[in-house]
């Protein structure tokens, strides 16, 4: 621990002055901390302000029932710049892992081996690649997160929907642009895992609220839109071959077909799923030749043999190939990575639990706090960095996640509104929770225009950034995103 705080105090983020404290009074804004600092980008050194604080924001009924909470980054002088306002999941999370794993001013590096044991805690050095060279940012905190907070009175049942929800964190956008004088900059919103539902719903939120805000782009980083498909609820057949380019690539990866490329087996894979698809289709009228075929395929595509295949009526969900792939080693594949793994208890069934790829996660919200320690950020030990909240999430006009929720509608909206408006979706070959067969289904199904569409994947998992590799590649992969804004 002490090395690893001198290492930050070296590097000048430990050193932050100038804190600020208000006083209890309900303002629209609260800095709880701000100072000034630098960084290094290629080469080139960016001044900035760093700063802590609380958005106040409103259900429709109850004025000022809640805070978003945010930390903000902005290069001095660049009044001009682009903002990206970026943000977890859960529902529930904080923007810990993005903060720490990927954009913040200092980054926490977890061990690159899934297979190697995990320290006590991460270490932490500088972001060498923070996108302050392209755009000022701003990570925040949903209301009862991070520090965030509800009143006794809030409208629960509203910031507990999707739209409740969207509309609070988009209160908190158009906040923190008055306050700054940003309201002419172009924006982009970035949102990860159920974040991507949060982003898409921001669309419309943000105009209603202030349609003269230019929305330049939505970043979707392990996309959520279209959960039915990636639900897998036996009788829905499309998700069978939408998962089987992820069964591919990991089956490759854990070496269980021989000599591969996991990228090549997700493309073989996906190549045959209109073929799967139709046998699937046929059901029982599917003669045995044609079901042998199948199966013989699909053990050739996952390493799982044909009479499993044949057992399971060409069906295996995401969630049993967890147990089945190593189930000769004794172990379960992670569900958010599944390059990871955990020992399968002697009477697992063929679903289990606790994720292999948790323990990761939890390094990320633990130096999240011990960074915010550092900075002598006040009420640093009451940082959540995961708050549940009691009730339900309201999806809409059903009661799940997994109903045909039509966001990608939202997405064609805004395009045809803003024939600049872009969008961006980023995926990990190894996440078995959203997949990129689910990814490209979703495209494909949308009427929304393929030039403005970037669509990147990574040999990583739902956290992609957790590899360094892939966290290069996607931090690139977003500053060319909002670099190639062609309305600049």
């Amino acid at each position: 621990m002490d090395m690893v705080r001198a290492c930050r105090k070296a590097l000048g983020f430990a050193a932050l002055a100038a804190a600020v404290t208000l006083s209890s009074a309900t303002t629209a804004q609260d800095i709880r901390h701000r100072a000034q600092n630098e960084t290094k980008v290629a080469g080139r050194t960016i001044a900035y302000t760093a700063e802590v604080g609380e958005i106040v924001v409103s259900s429709p009924d109850r004025p000022q029932d809640a805070n978003v909470g945010y930390m903000a980054y902005v290069a001095q002088g660049a009044a001009d710049r682009p903002v990206l306002f970026a943000f977890n999941g859960g529902p529930g999370a904080s923007a810990s892992f993005l903060h720490m794993g990927a954009l913040g001013p200092v980054r926490a590096s977890v061990p690159q081996d899934p297979g190697a044991p995990l320290p006590t805690e991460a270490e932490v050095d500088a972001n060498s690649d923070m996108l302050l060279d392209v755009a000022d940012l701003v990570l925040l905190d949903p209301p009862g997160t991070g520090f965030s907070t509800f009143d006794a009175g809030a409208n629960m049942d509203w910031y507990r929907s999707v739209n409740g929800d969207a509309d609070a964190v988009a209160q908190a956008v158009l906040a923190w642009l008055r306050a700054n004088g940003r309201l002419d900059a172009p924006i982009y919103v970035l949102g990860e895992s159920y974040g991507t539902i949060r982003a898409t719903a921001m669309i419309e939120a943000l105009h209603k609220r202030a349609p003269e805000v230019r929305l330049a782009g939505v970043l979707l980083i392990g996309q959520a839109l279209n959960m039915i498909e990636t639900s897998q609820r036996p009788d829905n057949v499309v998700t069978y071959p939408v998962a089987l380019p992820t069964l591919a690539a990991i089956t490759c990866y854990h070496g269980r077909i021989g000599t591969c490329d996991p990228v090549a087996s997700a493309e073989a894979a996906s190549a045959f799923g209109p073929e799967y698809l139709a046998a699937l289709y046929r059901g029982r009228a599917l003669d045995g030749e044609a079901r042998r075929a199948i199966a013989r395929r699909l053990a050739e595509l996952t390493g799982i043999a044909e009479d499993r295949w044949l057992e399971w009526d060409l069906k295996l969900s995401k969630e049993r190939f967890r147990v089945e792939l190593l189930r000769g080693e004794g172990v379960v594949l992670g569900r958010y990575d599944a390059r990871y793994t955990a020992p399968r208890a002697p009477d697992a069934g063929p679903t289990v639990g606790p994720d292999a790829f948790s323990p990761v996660s939890a390094l990320y919200g633990a130096a999240m706090i011990a960074e915010l320690t550092d900075r002598g950020v006040p009420g640093a030990e009451s940082y959540r960095v995961i708050a549940r909240t009691d009730g339900e999430w309201a999806y809409g006009s059903g009661d799940s996640p997994f109903n045909d929720w039509p966001f990608m509608a939202t997405v064609e909206q805004a395009m045809k509104r803003d024939p600049n408006f872009r969008l961006f979706i980023g995926t990990g070959l190894y996440d078995l929770t959203t997949t990129v067969g689910a990814a490209d289904y979703l495209i494909a199904q949308s009427d929304a225009d393929r030039e403005r569409i970037v669509g990147r994947v990574y040999r990583a998992g739902h956290v992609a950034y957790s590899d360094d590799e892939s966290w290069q590649q996607m931090v690139g992969d977003i500053r060319a995103f909002i670099e190639g804004d062609t309305a600049q």
